[in-house]
């Protein structure tokens, strides 16, 4: 059985997710990280508010204030009007499977990393002679000694196609741009670039409301859909028989955070039926 990690933000679904690679690998350290749950105080909704604010005016200095305006102003609506909803969605969704870890998270080894590029981090990892580590959904980069030090690299589980949809927020940008076939998922070995490793499973996500759902739940349910493939990818990684998936010719596409003006885009579409599948 595979000795395996993983590494992503801490929440219920990525404990699901823990628990998924619980039942169907040897998992033997979970590393949490989120930049914007950092704390060296304590934590809590004010130190997140301070966080976010800086991730604003940083980004601000970057891309100029009408950019991150546009930013602040989705993460607004997302929070009032639609964050609730989406979640409750999910927490049915994960509520109704079935799994079964061989050990509970309590009994696996955590940690919560506030500096992802320790030295003494991806030494410890490869110390453990893992034979891969999971990610999903993170919001830092994971320096080359880090994603390297399993044996078989890490994969990272994306919530879009890639190369079409690198970057963060996949779903968002397929729907703002009418691309409804290429909302789905990715497995992708993880190197240099932001998502843009190789590929060894990759799919459509099923049974959708297009005129309902919105981008984070049908991201997580991306995610939920690919897992009996990514099982199957396991098989052939411990075998030693993985093998990248070819897509020659296929457009590079990076996208980043989400806007207002996409969100409302997207509302325009539904409301005017432009929205199907």
């Amino acid at each position: 059985m595979l000795k395996a990690a993983f590494i992503g933000n801490e929440n219920f679904f990525d404990r699901f997710i823990c628990e998924w690679l619980s039942e169907h690998t040897d998992l033997q350290l979970i590393l949490w990280t989120n930049r914007l749950s950092w704390s060296s105080g304590g934590g809590g909704r004010g130190d997140r508010a301070r966080r976010v604010l800086r991730r604003f005016v940083s980004r601000g200095r970057r891309r100029g204030a009408p950019r991150v305006l546009n930013e602040a102003l989705y993460y607004l609506l997302y929070r009032r009007f639609l964050q609730g909803g989406e979640v409750a969605k999910l927490k049915r969704l994960v509520g109704s499977a079935e799994h079964h870890p061989r050990k509970p998270l309590s009994a696996i080894e955590q940690a919560r990393v506030e500096d992802i590029r320790a030295p003494e981090l991806s030494e410890g990892i490869h110390a453990l002679g893992l034979d891969a580590m999971f990610a999903m959904c993170i919001d830092v980069y994971l320096p080359e000694p880090l994603i390297s030090a399993p044996r078989q690299g890490t994969f990272l589980w994306h919530e879009g196609i890639t190369p079409e949809y690198r970057g963060v927020y996949s779903p968002f940008w397929a729907l703002v741009n009418r691309d409804y076939e290429r909302l789905g998922y990715t497995l992708l070995k993880m190197n240099a670039r932001f998502d843009a490793g190789d590929i060894y499973v990759q799919g459509k996500v099923r049974d959708i409301d297009l005129a309902r759902d919105w981008h984070s739940f049908i991201g997580h349910k991306a995610i939920f859909d690919s897992l009996p493939e990514v099982l199957d990818f396991l098989g052939k990684l411990e075998r030693g028989e993985h093998r990248p998936l070819v897509r020659r010719n296929a457009p590079d596409g990076y996208y980043s955070y989400p806007t207002a003006t996409g969100l409302l885009s997207i509302l325009g579409d539904r409301l005017s039926g432009r929205a199907r599948r």
